[in-house]
Order: C-alpha cells, then structure tokens, then sequence
C-alpha cells in the first residue's frame, strides 16, 4: 500500500529539524572521506605494483639464477665450463684488477 500523505509529511518534517540536517551533513563528510582514502590507497597500491613488477621481479629472476649456477657449480668436477646459459653475464663479473706496486 502506498504512503499516505501525513507519514510522508512526518518524514519530510524529520528531515528538516537540525539534528536531521546535522546528521546528513555528517554522513556527506565521512563518505567523502572514505572515497578520497579509497582513491589515495588505490593510487598507493598501483606504485607500489609497478614498482614491485620494474625493480623486484627481476631480482627475483636474477636471484634464481644465481642459485641454478651455483648448484651447477657443486654437480660439476673441478675445472669444467659450465653451459652457456648459466654463464654470469659480463655486466655482473668483476673485472681483474692490476696490482700496482
């Protein structure tokens, strides 16, 4: 059954008083702040993404084949050359250094 018209206007007149208009004007402020903490987390959350997949993935990746060579490394007799895959690649070995006297 629809509302009849003197429940609708108890709710209008509610609606009205002060604490009714205070307690909307609160409401307004906590979900503008829930939704402008939503949107810093979110932003938060894709730096923190992207940064994790540009600088630890591939320290991860890097770290992996370190643990691969070395295992290699113990399977092997002394002296022999390990497969070309799991060679250190030149940008990681240190150069000889010249002792100068």
């Amino acid at each position: 059954q629809p509302l009849t018209m003197p429940v609708i206007d108890s709710i209008t007149a509610f609606l009205e008083t002060p604490e009714a208009k205070k307690g909307r004007r609160i409401a307004f402020h906590v979900i503008r702040a829930a939704k402008k903490f939503l949107y810093g987390s979110g932003r938060a959350a894709w730096i923190m993404g992207t940064t994790a997949l540009l600088l630890v993935v591939p320290l991860v990746f890097e770290i992996d084949r370190e643990q691969q060579m070395v295992e290699m490394e113990g399977m092997q007799p002394a002296g022999a050359i390990p497969p070309p895959g799991l060679q250190p690649s030149a940008g990681l070995v240190m150069p000889p250094t010249e002792v100068r006297r």
